[in-house]
């Protein structure tokens, strides 16, 4: 398992500086998010449940590199409390790579629950700005996390719901 986070990590480096060229590099913009985020659906190995059978509340913060106009690196931590049924606060790293594709952004981040047993996750994600909030965009966005564990659960898949601000 510690092989697949180590790989996972090494091809997120890989495709940051495949697709970002030195003079874009030197001209990056950095700006960020912060959001509230609730996964609706999850499905793993064992069970199936929703946001009635779980309900659990997501806190991402994220600081964003944008390296062109259209690509941006997205360090993303996200602070996840169980709510119902409670539980320990846990926490998520998940950087990422975002692509501006006009009236969408779409993205895909490499994610580790740390504290948790041995993990990997990939989350695709679609992103909507809604409309302008001061200096920043509010925004609506769905989220696809999809995590392998050495211990079962050894598969989650989830739908997430995330709105925030971004900067």
């Amino acid at each position: 398992m510690r092989k697949i986070a180590s790989a996972g990590l090494s091809l997120l480096a890989l495709l940051v500086v495949s697709f970002a060229p030195a003079r874009a590099l030197a001209q990056a913009k950095v700006g960020g998010h912060i959001g509230i985020a609730v996964p609706l659906l999850t499905v793993t190995s064992d069970d199936t449940t929703n946001i009635v059978d779980d309900t659990v509340i997501v806190n991402p913060i994220g600081v964003t590199v944008k390296l062109t106009e259209r690509f941006a690196v997205d360090f993303e931590t996200q602070v996840v409390s169980p709510v119902d049924p409670e539980g320990d606060t846990a926490f998520v790293v998940a950087p990422g790579l975002i692509y501006d594709a006009g009236p969408a952004a779409l993205g895909l981040r490499v994610a580790w629950q740390i504290g948790a047993p041995v993990n990997v996750g990939v989350i695709p994600l679609v992103n909507f700005g809604i409309a302008p909030v001061g200096a920043g965009t509010w925004f609506v966005e769905a989220a696809f996390p999809t995590f392998v564990s050495s211990e079962d659960p050894d598969v989650a898949f989830n739908v997430v719901l995330h709105t925030g601000i971004g900067f």
